[in-house]
């Protein structure tokens, strides 16, 4: 339990320390990035998948 404690102590010293954090702004910056790509990524996938749906729709009505 102690080599636990020690672990998180290490580890926050760590963050605190020897990590280099973004600013606030380029991370809003890429927050707004990653968003508008998922949101193409999904519109993207959607448009995909009412094409195939329509196609096989469309297959099967004709048996």
């Amino acid at each position: 339990m102690n080599n636990f404690i020690q672990y998180i102590k290490d580890s926050f010293e760590e963050l605190n320390t020897n990590m280099t954090w973004v600013s606030r702004e380029e991370a809003q910056k890429s927050t707004v990035v990653v968003a508008a790509f998922t949101i193409v990524f999904a519109l993207a996938v959607a448009g995909i998948d009412w094409v195939f749906q329509t196609g096989l729709d469309n297959f099967f009505k004709r048996f």
